[in-house]
């Protein structure tokens, strides 16, 4: 439960903190799965010495490496390990594709900031309030943390699309502060029928899957949406560079 909370960037509000302490009391005394043990100790960390950040930035992210690249059974199946020596295995796994992550995701990152850098020299007034990028060479399962790393850096909301095996456009979106992107997305979707095939999210995350040859289409709707957002509570612009 602690895991979890702190992993999936749960609010903290005062029942949750109380589970996020306790959980992380029995860790530190030893009372937990050999899974989270394991992969403590292949990040390096004591469990007598946690705190809630290495739940958050050396546990979550091993497991999530193993749905972004490979196959997400390998983290179910680690905190599952009822021994020491099954749960190392999968540990190292999980440890081996979170390296693998990073490259791909620094990569990734350079190679979107690189897109902003063109877009921010070429318009006159600066950037719009959202990007929207792609790259078919982009991995679907790390978008989501170019997208991240891109909003944290322009202070705008960003789509992130990588290409899936069908050639349809797979998206991730983050957004900032006051701007509500999946309402964002269902205006589009209500005033352009079709271009999405499918999203969901919050405010301030959401992914999304765009029609086949519906990428320019739903750039024009989704920039023509600034007009109707004084009921979303800000305007949303989108530059779309497409590769």
């Amino acid at each position: 439960v602690a895991l979890g909370t702190v992993a999936d960037v749960v609010p903290l509000d005062r029942n949750n903190r109380i589970l996020v302490q306790q959980g992380l009391a029995r860790i530190r005394a030893g009372r937990c799965s050999a899974g989270i043990l394991a992969l403590l100790e292949v990040a390096g960390k004591s469990p007598e010495r946690i705190g809630a950040s290495d739940l958050g930035f050396q546990v979550g992210p091993r497991i999530n490496a193993a749905g972004r690249l490979d196959d997400m059974t390998l983290g179910i199946g680690c905190l599952l390990a009822e021994d020491m020596g099954l749960a190392r295995r999968l540990a190292q796994q999980l440890d081996s594709l979170n390296q693998e992550r990073r490259e791909v995701e620094a990569g990734m990152q350079e190679q979107a900031l690189a897109i902003v850098r063109e877009l921010h020299a070429s318009a006159a007034r600066g950037l719009p309030a959202g990007l929207c990028l792609h790259d078919p060479e982009w991995h679907p399962g790390v978008v989501g943390l170019v997208a991240s790393r891109v909003k944290d850096r322009v202070h705008r909301q960003v789509i992130a699309f990588a290409t899936d095996a069908e050639g349809r456009w797979r998206g991730s979106a983050r957004s900032v502060p006051g701007v509500h992107i999946r309402d964002i997305l269902s205006l589009v979707d209500t005033r352009q029928p079709g271009l999405i095939e499918r999203y969901g999210g919050h405010a301030m995350a959401a992914g999304l899957t765009l029609a086949p040859q519906a990428e320019k289409r739903f750039a024009l709707a989704f920039a023509r949406s600034e007009e109707h957002t004084s009921e979303l509570q800000s305007p949303c612009n989108l530059v779309c560079r497409l590769l």
